[in-house]
Order: C-alpha cells, then sequence, then structure tokens
C-alpha cells in the first residue's frame, strides 16, 4: 500500500436530476468514460457518493488518482455526485442531500482510521475553483444532518400543502359569496387551480424522491 496522508473532497459539477433514473453504478461508469476521455487510465477519484447516500469504489486506493494536479501522490480522492453551479462558500445542504451527509462523514472517519489520516481538504484548498461546492471546514465543524425518511420532513414539500389548503379554504369562501352562473365559473376555476397545485405537489414528491428536495 502507498504512504496516505491526506483526504481531498471533490464534486462531479453535475446537476441534481443528472442521471437521476439510473443506479450509481451506471454514474460511475460515465464518469470513468469522462476521464478516460482525458487520457487517464480510469476514473480519478477512488470514491465517489450518490444523491441516495450510496458509497461507489472508483480507483483502487492502492493506485494513484488524478483528481488534484501536483497533489496525487499521497492522498485519497472523494467525490460527491452533484454541485453543479455551487461556490466554495455555500452551506452543504445548498447542493447536497442529507443521505450524502450521513455517508461522507462515514466514509472519512473510516478511511482516516483506516490509513491513520489526519488532514482533510478541498479541492478550491489547491486549485481556483469551486470544488467541493460547500465550506468544508465549516462542514467539518457542524453535527451530523439525519437523514431524510419521509416525504414530509422536506420544506418544498411542506410548502406545497400548505399552498394547497390555504388555497382551498380562500376558494370556499369566495365561491359561497357568490350564486348562479359565476358560482359556477368561479368552481371550474378553483378545480383548474387546485389541479395545477397537485401537480406542483407531484412534480415536488419526485423531487424529493430524487433527492433535489
Amino acid at each position: 500500500m502507498r504512504p496516505i496522508n491526506e483526504i481531498i473532497v471533490h464534486c462531479t459539477a453535475t446537476r441534481p436530476e443528472w442521471m437521476a433514473d439510473k443506479p450509481t453504478a451506471a454514474k460511475v461508469a460515465e464518469i470513468d468514460a469522462w476521464h478516460r476521455q482525458r487520457g487517464w487510465s480510469q476514473v480519478g477519484y477512488h470514491y465517489l457518493i450518490d444523491r441516495d447516500g450510496t458509497v461507489a469504489a472508483g480507483r483502487p486506493v492502492e493506485k494513484v488518482g488524478a483528481h488534484v494536479k501536483g497533489h496525487n501522490k499521497g492522498t485519497i480522492g472523494v467525490s460527491l455526485i452533484g454541485g453543479h453551479g455551487s461556490a466554495e462558500s455555500d452551506d452543504f445542504a445548498d447542493n447536497y442531500t442529507p443521505e450524502q451527509d450521513a455517508a461522507l462523514r462515514k466514509l472519512l472517519a473510516s478511511l482516516k482510521a483506516a490509513h491513520g489520516i489526519t488532514k482533510v481538504s478541498a479541492h478550491h484548498d489547491y486549485a481556483a475553483k469551486a470544488c467541493p461546492g460547500f465550506d468544508l471546514k465549516r462542514w467539518l465543524g457542524e453535527p451530523a444532518k439525519p437523514a431524510r425518511t419521509s416525504p414530509a420532513q422536506s420544506t418544498t414539500v411542506q410548502a406545497s400543502a400548505v399552498q394547497i389548503a390555504s388555497g382551498a379554504g380562500g376558494a370556499v369562501a369566495a365561491v359561497g359569496a357568490l350564486d348562479g352562473a359565476a358560482q359556477l365559473i368561479a368552481i371550474g376555476g378553483c378545480v383548474l387551480v387546485v389541479l395545477l397545485a397537485l401537480w406542483i405537489m407531484r412534480e415536488r414528491l419526485k423531487a424529493w424522491a430524487d433527492g433535489r428536495r
């Protein structure tokens, strides 16, 4: 085994919905193909963490990675899937899921124990990049975020429920004040509004399932 003294955290800079319907292995294979196109022997990261917290092996740890120019020797590269449009000052939760939060903490602890590593750095510590798309030092000092187990924990889903309830309440009051044809027209409009709200709720539930909310 080669000497290892540092872990460097990265991101793939992909959108939250990127290959959302594909298994982690397919995403790793795609990233591997990108890196081979650059002339590398295989994927440059040693580990990748998917949106649902799945940890996948990339390049074998015993091999020098290809993830930070000038800092590949003696390091392990760990990359989070996501991070498109992120900034180095962002909070972790701005671009990644609670499942990734828990998985990264667990992986870092495991690697540090296995290799006696004490130093964990961000890609942007060595290059003029936003990668990994959050303030790593600040995140390391924060408590772990609990993983989501129910759509009710999603703030956007909660907002949709509140919007539907408020809209329904207001509509009932408004329709009650009308009569005849005006009441029928108002009811038709209310139905359309409720259908739109339900469609938005469905899309937010899908986003939650994909780890985007």
